[in-house]
């Protein structure tokens, strides 16, 4: 999580520690990024937690041979939760049709749903990692758009 994003969530804070900062008082800017630094590391240590978690709950909903693709797709999602057939089979280094099998037992398992928006070729989603960073975003401060 950049500091950054922390740091915007209380511009007003921000704005009056760099005033600060100019007038020569080095105190409160350093405060503000060492807050927002400890911040940021708590709220990504609580997302990889609840990615933590999920996946381990996918663990127990899949059920795919050991040696099957979903597996490694699987791994895959915690990292990329959203993903199209050509990037998975570029992972996997496999022919793109052969990872369609693996993408509909993870579908098949509730862990992944399938789209096809905006006249785009199907895409792979995890809704509950989005989910989770969805949460992620709102405890570092920023809005949705409406």
């Amino acid at each position: 999580m950049p500091v950054s994003a922390r740091l915007l969530a209380d511009i007003d804070g921000y704005c009056a520690a760099l005033t600060a900062y100019r007038a020569g008082d080095v105190s409160p800017i350093v405060r503000a990024f060492a807050n927002a630094a400890l911040r940021a590391v708590s709220n990504t240590r609580q997302l990889v937690e609840e990615i933590e978690t999920m996946v381990e709950s996918w663990n127990h909903k899949l059920m795919a041979r050991k040696s099957s693709n979903a597996w490694r797709i699987l791994d895959l999602t915690a990292q990329r939760p959203v993903i199209d057939s050509a990037t998975a089979a570029l992972e996997l280094g496999v022919k793109q049709p052969n990872v369609y099998p693996p993408l509909k037992a993870l579908v098949d398992a509730g862990i992944l749903s399938s789209k096809a928006e905006h006249n785009l070729r199907p895409f792979w989603r995890s809704d509950e990692i989005l989910g989770a960073i969805d949460q992620f975003a709102k405890r570092a401060g920023h809005r949705q758009k409406s």
